[in-house]
């Protein structure tokens, strides 16, 4: 009896010591997940690490764990983790497998991670993409759009992290820095352990580099964190990503968590001011937004957020602008062409509309990878790799290009700390569509012919013709021009009167149809009625008499009106000649008359070619008083009515042959 009690003690003894074990893993498994969800990852991975080592090997801890270093991108740790739970077989979310696919691709694992994607799509019933990831495929995507881009190192790059730069008219930029301020007390967020950002401007050089860095100036730098700004092309309004600062003090949710929230402040005489935090839906407790940027015409807000997400995911979504920086109420996600279960962040626009992206749950070379894409005609995204140089295995960001002079910036933590790089594009990327708006129409003669081999030239806002484009037998064409851009249309044919028309700007793959009337340049369209230029333009224009200061010959004011309709009329038809007869009354020496009347012919040629008209369509001739128009001769009494008939100026037309 003794010794059945001896063990049923022992046996007692181990189970309460057991339950003690279980009871103080269980405390610590608490505390590790309070850490992790006030992201808190770098003293959550010790923690969870320790658990480990302390015999814990549930699924739950290494999901954890994965998770760690997967939000950090610390891909190969993450990858180590979370196969644990996909090799023996666990039963869990199929997220998993995405990510574990995404660690493999960050680890340049390419074919490893295609075969996770498979088992990742079977699990889910989605579309296999799976061929995307595997390396042959992969590497000849990316390689289609490599070698575009010249890279320049950019001075202002310091140990501490440095990137996301925009651009503040064409010399300055405003980017986000962790170096050091002068601050007594360093801050670091526990989500990675690094330094608090704030926003600094710098110049532009010439050859594209960034140099004199310096703290913006007003009231958008906090203690907390400033990054990710989007400046309007006017430089009156910044949007821009801050900690949820308010009143002076860090807001936070009922759960202690505080969040990033976007901004706008004014551009007040060289300080940013008046900032106000952006309104519901696109900020509220409880979910981050960040990174914004503008559409090309800027009736668009795009940004990040990770509403309806868990933490470290985030999807692009977009929400219309209104006048003073107020947003609309009809936020909506992007497509699942460009949202994935990874880390979609830092969207840009470019002034063609395209927009670029960061991404770790498209097919990339590993980490975040820039992405650009397009709409198509049915409002589809089609997403491409930036390309080779601008991407690395690391995380490569914050894509911004001036498309005048083609230089840009990316962010990238390729050297192991995040840094800008400078770049210019020698050549722009490549979809599978064109993207450029298309101006459409039918070219019709004043009789409603169709009109065949009409040349419509293109110029671009500098003023350079851009493609040149010919009607056919129907009279229909098609011009091509570039987004977001005002241009002109310029319609030549011989025989045609030359015709422009100025082009608003359009969207990509936006259509507008545009079918001018072309007149016959040896016609005009007088009170609506088509008549043939010919004989004397005085009479077909019916211009007033073309008057000069008493025996003299300077053209007056009055009658230089009557001279432009000429001009304009000439400056349409480069075949149009035209003979300048000038005549006198008879009062008057005779000799006196015929030079004078010479004289003001002369003047009356010079002042037309003065204007533009080229001096080999003119010439002149003066009558004096030998062609008169009726009785009023030498010595006969005329009134000064009839006189005036004689003093006349006739513009006779001929043609060039």
């Amino acid at each position: 009896m003794y010794k059945k009690i001896k063990i049923v003690f022992v046996f007692l003894m181990l189970c309460m010591l057991h339950n003690a074990s279980i009871h103080a893993q269980d405390k610590k498994l608490e505390k590790a997940n309070e850490v992790y969800k006030k992201y808190a990852f770098v003293e959550a991975a010790k923690l969870y690490t320790k658990l480990v080592d302390k015999g814990n090997n549930s699924v739950e801890v290494y999901t954890k764990l994965g998770d760690c270093y997967y939000y950090n991108g610390n891909y190969s740790e993450a990858s180590a983790w979370y196969s644990k739970i996909i090799d023996n077989g666990s039963n869990v979310d199929p997220e998993y497998y995405f990510r574990y696919a995404q660690a493999l691709n960050s680890s340049q694992n390419y074919d490893e991670a295609a075969k996770v994607m498979k088992m990742y799509y079977a699990k889910t019933g989605k579309k296999d993409l799976s061929e995307n990831w595997k390396e042959s495929k992969l590497l000849s995507d990316i390689q289609k759009q490599s070698g575009r881009y010249e890279f320049k190192p950019v001075e202002l790059n310091t140990t501490s992290s440095d990137f996301g730069s925009s651009f503040l008219g064409k010399d300055k930029v405003i980017y986000a820095s962790a170096k050091d301020t002068g601050v007594v007390i360093k801050r670091k967020h526990s989500w990675n352990n690094k330094s608090f950002l704030k926003l600094y401007t710098a110049d532009i050089t010439a050859d594209g580099g960034l140099q004199n860095p310096m703290l913006i100036k007003g009231e958008v730098n906090t203690k907390y964190h400033q990054s990710s700004p989007a400046i309007t092309k006017d430089g009156s309004l910044m949007y821009f990503t801050r900690s949820n600062f308010i009143g002076g003090k860090l807001g936070s949710d009922k759960e202690g968590i505080s969040t990033l929230k976007i901004y706008v402040a004014q551009n007040v005489k060289g300080e940013w001011k008046n900032i106000k935090e952006l309104a519901y839906p696109v900020n509220a407790d409880g979910f981050s937004s960040a990174h914004p940027a503008l559409s090309a015409d800027e009736s668009e807000l795009y940004f990040v957020s990770d509403r309806n997400n868990k933490f470290g995911n985030t999807d692009i979504y977009v929400v219309s602008l209104k006048k003073g920086g107020f947003v609309g109420n009809d936020v909506r996600k992007l497509g699942d062409e460009i949202n994935t279960l990874g880390k979609e962040t830092y969207p840009f626009v470019d002034s063609t509309g395209i927009l670029y992206f960061s991404s770790d749950g498209h097919p990339g070379l590993g980490g975040l990878d820039v992405f650009a894409a397009i709409k198509d005609e049915n409002g589809i995204y089609h997403v491409v790799n930036a390309g080779d140089g601008v991407n690395t295995n690391a995380d490569d960001f914050a894509y911004g290009i001036q498309s005048d002079s083609k230089k840009g910036y990316f962010s990238s933590n390729r050297s192991g700390n995040d840094d800008i790089y400078g770049f210019t594009e020698t050549r722009p990327v490549s979809f599978n569509l064109d993207i450029r708006p298309i101006v459409y129409g039918i070219l019709k003669d004043s009789d409603g012919k169709p009109i065949e081999g009409v040349a419509v030239e293109a110029y671009n806002p500098a003023g350079e013709k851009t493609g040149t484009y010919l009607s056919d037998k129907e009279g229909k064409y098609v011009a091509y021009i570039e987004p977001f851009q005002e241009y002109k249309l310029v319609y030549k044919k011989p025989g045609l009167i030359e015709k422009s028309e100025e082009i608003k700007p359009m969207k990509p793959l936006e259509k507008r149809e545009l079918s001018p009337d072309l007149i016959n340049e040896r016609q005009i369209v007088i009170d609506g009625e088509t008549k043939t230029i010919e004989g004397d333009l005085t009479k077909l224009l019916k211009l007033q008499p073309i008057y000069f200061d008493y025996g003299g010959y300077n053209i007056r004011e009055s009658s230089k009106v009557e001279l432009n309709k000429v001009v304009e009329l000439m400056k349409v038809r480069p075949n149009l000649l035209i003979k300048v007869n000038s005549h006198t009354d008879s009062r008057g020496k005779d000799d006196y008359n015929m030079k004078l009347s010479q004289n003001r012919a002369k003047a009356t040629v010079a002042y037309i070619v003065k204007a533009g008209i080229p001096a080999d369509r003119l010439s002149g001739e003066g009558f004096g008083e030998t062609q008169l128009i009726n009785h009023c001769s030498n010595g006969v009494k005329c009134t000064e009515k009839e006189h005036e008939l004689n003093r006349r100026s006739e513009f006779i037309v001929s043609w060039k042959e």
